[in-house]
């Protein structure tokens, strides 16, 4: 018996192309169908309901969003913030007390499916979650010229969305990618792709800070630079950060990152 033509059959020009073709169907199935169970890894929540400054909003679809608000010193611009993934509210506090001891508004909340929010994270669920905060924002007396939105990593999709809507003062993403496909496979080769920051870019004249982790393996600069380069915007800046990664980032450069947000926020929005 011939076992290798029994293990793997008879040899043909069209076989490389056939397992390319079905290969591809695989991920494309997974892509469109199983994408946002991939791409959301809610942590085990990391705070209750007596976590101080906590409110509670409402999307147009009814997903109870978690948010915390401490409003800005007189004068001062409100910052937007969008945390990573696999992370919640709970978990940079610190980082927003920072921001306020500083005089800004700050303003976070958690996507649908974090922390004490209802609901599932998808590309239009994270979307309705920023804007239901936008929405409380603009009703508490917020104009978009006294806005500052930040995104870090996944969230610098719902960030761009919004910016891209609203047109606010400022946009500030840290390690942002171009698309969430884009990741993964260096281009968006399967449909349904999420978060089109790189398209939203294009149209968002907004002045643009982007701050990335020079060895960010997770999400390589180049999302970052190529964001910075597709935006019209007269005002936009690369900021490359020596020796960081992606998920130490803050313990590498926190006070840098910290300072660069806040003074940008300070240029645009005064």
């Amino acid at each position: 018996m011939n076992w290798k033509k029994t293990l793997i059959g008879k040899w043909s020009w069209k076989r490389p192309f056939q397992s390319l073709f079905s290969i591809y169907g695989v991920l494309g199935v997974v892509a469109v169908f199983f994408a946002d169970r991939i791409i959301f890894v809610p942590p085990v929540p990391s705070y209750d309901g007596g976590l101080k400054g906590l409110i509670r909003l409402h999307t147009r679809a009814g997903e109870e969003i978690a948010a915390l608000h401490y409003p800005a010193a007189p004068g001062m611009p409100t910052l937007l913030y969008s945390h990573g993934n696999a992370e919640d509210l709970g978990q940079a506090t610190d980082l927003y007390q920072e921001w306020h001891d500083l005089g800004f508004g700050v303003c976070a909340y958690d996507y649908p499916g974090y922390g004490e929010s209802t609901g599932m994270a998808t590309e239009s669920s994270c979307e309705r979650a920023i804007h239901s905060v936008w929405e409380y924002l603009k009703e508490s007396g917020l104009k978009p010229g006294a806005l500052v939105i930040v995104g870090r990593s996944v969230g610098s999709g719902p960030s761009t969305w919004l910016a891209s809507h609203i047109q606010p003062a400022g946009l500030a993403l840290i390690a942002p990618f171009t698309s969430v496909y884009s990741v993964p496979f260096r281009a968006a080769i399967f449909p349904n792709d999420r978060f089109q920051n790189l398209k939203l870019i294009r149209n968002t004249r907004t002045p643009l800070l982007v701050i990335h982790g020079e060895n960010d393996e997770v999400i390589p600069p180049s999302h970052g630079r190529n964001l910075v380069d597709a935006s019209p915007a007269s005002d936009k800046t690369f900021s490359l950060i020596r020796g960081a990664g992606h998920n130490d980032l803050f313990e590498v450069a926190g006070e840098g990152v910290l300072r660069q947000i806040a003074d940008f926020a300070r240029r645009v929005a005064p």
